[in-house]
């Protein structure tokens, strides 16, 4: 069976992960006082504020969230949104077709 090509990653069961969604996933590991801190510092950090952040945006404060985490766990989360970042550009780039 063939794969319609112009299934948008959203269609295919992978929504685009959004700032609300990796708050949430963090502060399911390590509270949300302490996912809110973590995010804080790393926005002021980068630059950049708001929930309405493009992809490359969220890549680069989920980095430097990473890299600044001295909690295993809170880094763990924050590797977990990045992967799942570069997942879906993936199925976006590739629009539905076959690997």
């Amino acid at each position: 069976m063939q794969r319609n090509a112009q299934v948008p990653a959203a269609n295919r069961g992978l929504a685009r992960p959004t700032v609300v969604d990796w708050l949430k996933e963090i502060a399911g590991v390590v509270g949300p006082q302490q996912a809110l801190l973590a995010w804080s510092a790393a926005v002021r950090a980068t630059g950049l504020h708001g929930t309405a952040l493009a992809p490359e945006q969220m890549r680069v404060v989920g980095e430097r969230l990473a890299a600044d985490a001295t909690d295993p766990r809170l880094r763990l989360a924050a590797r977990s949104c990045l992967l799942r970042l570069r997942v879906h550009g993936v199925l976006e780039t590739t629009k539905g077709a076959p690997r």
